[in-house]
């Protein structure tokens, strides 16, 4: 969180944009009782209960498992949106304690990284989001975090289908530190999972650096 946002969380506590209860902008009880996602395979929509990727889809997808934590609608969309155009940096600390819970507590050691957003709305915004919330996962967790990709180029994927997103997005990474992704399982965050065509395009160069395996997770699921 920039020092300019906390001063003013003093004088003006956050309140939750759920119930209105002062200190955070969404309150644990609120966080508690989100609308779940509902159970399918984020590529074709079967049903797909543990991992969210069903058998067919999963040999096409450098992702082995994706966990998103509540369905975009509601005060999810809301908290989302004030993340990325209110400048509330500090939603990415209550959207961090519902993505921690939705995954599995039984994973291996895990390195956090996630999906970079493109150069000109981090320009706009002053920080990336995805960082943002993936450092705090990383805090729930007691996991470490790492940048492991870099983003490049800039194409708007708002309103675009899966199969544009993954045109668009062929070449949109390159590594970072591919060192420390080698025979590593990497958990890739993002906030909002729509086709999943992005977070399989930087899954895929994950594991062209030497991951084991890439698992996502996201705050929220776009129907």
């Amino acid at each position: 969180m920039q020092i300019t946002e906390r001063l003013i969380s003093l004088v003006a506590p956050h309140e939750c944009l759920e119930c209105g209860r002062e200190g955070h902008i969404l309150c644990e009880l609120c966080a508690a009782h989100l609308p779940p996602p509902v159970s399918r395979c984020y590529r074709c929509g079967e049903p797909a209960m543990s991992t969210n990727i069903c058998s067919d889809c999963s040999l096409d997808s450098s992702i082995a498992a994706m966990w998103p934590a509540a369905e975009y609608v509601g005060v999810v969309k809301e908290i989302v949106h004030r993340l990325k155009f209110g400048r509330a940096q500090a939603a990415a600390n209550d959207m961090a304690v519902v993505v921690a819970a939705r995954v599995p507590k039984e994973l291996p050691l895990t390195l956090i990284t996630y999906v970079p957003t493109a150069h000109t709305r981090v320009r706009q915004r002053g920080y990336d989001q995805a960082a943002l919330l993936a450092k705090a996962v990383a805090r729930e967790l007691g996991l470490p975090y790492a940048p492991l990709l870099a983003r490049m180029g800039s194409a708007r994927q708002v309103g675009a289908s899966g199969m544009q997103r993954r045109r668009q997005l062929r070449g949109s990474f390159r590594p970072r530190s591919s060192r420390l992704a080698q025979n590593t399982y990497i958990l890739l965050i993002d906030d909002v999972l729509t086709t999943g065509s992005t977070l399989e395009s930087a899954a895929r160069v994950l594991r062209s650096m030497g991951a084991a395996k890439v698992s996502a997770a996201t705050f929220a699921q776009a129907s």
